[in-house]
């Protein structure tokens, strides 16, 4: 951004002495004593329209943000507007709005999602522990039955009984004769 007075004006001595100890470099930010940019990042990535991202560059959403290719064009096209102010361009209203579009499609809304589908999956497990704890509630609350006596058919056998007679008598029989 160029500062020139206005025409037919001198620059005040506060103006001409604030821009005679800016110091500046082509393709650079203002070199300040602690070598950040104003986000907080490198000085030297700060050229490349980062700073128009809703969170750091090199978080993991930054990094799904700058994959985008309408963020990255959008972030060029901010930073190529720098000069122009936001209100009177309508331009980089527009840009801001597609990078925050993206933030929200690809970073907030599979969050919101991810928060939703781990609710709902609790709420199941929950539901499932309480109705198999009525379950088991109920199984031990049903009145106990008195046992029923098993039908008396006969205590012994008939067939073993015959087989048994039998051999018993081929044997008498045989030490008779």
């Amino acid at each position: 951004m160029v500062t020139k007075p206005r025409t037919g004006q001198t620059p005040s001595k506060a103006t001409l002495a604030k821009l005679s100890t800016a110091t500046y470099t082509v393709g650079t930010l203002r070199q300040g004593g602690n070598g950040r940019a104003p986000d907080g990042g490198a000085i030297v990535d700060y050229p490349k329209g980062w700073r128009f991202l809703p969170v750091p560059h090199n978080s993991e959403a930054g990094e799904i943000l700058k994959k985008n290719s309408k963020v990255v064009y959008a972030m060029e096209r901010l930073h190529n507007l720098g000069g122009v102010r936001d209100d009177a361009s309508g331009t980089s209203a527009g840009f801001k709005k597609v990078i925050a579009d993206a933030h929200y499609n690809l970073v907030i809304a599979p969050q919101i999602k991810a928060d939703e589908e781990r609710k709902a999956r609790e709420e199941e497990e929950q539901r499932q522990t309480i109705t198999t704890l009525k379950m088991r509630v109920q199984e031990l609350e049903k009145p106990v039955s008195e046992p029923t006596a098993p039908a008396v058919t006969s205590s012994l056998p008939i067939i073993p009984i015959i087989i048994i007679v039998v051999i018993v008598g081929i044997f008498l029989l045989r030490r008779r004769a």
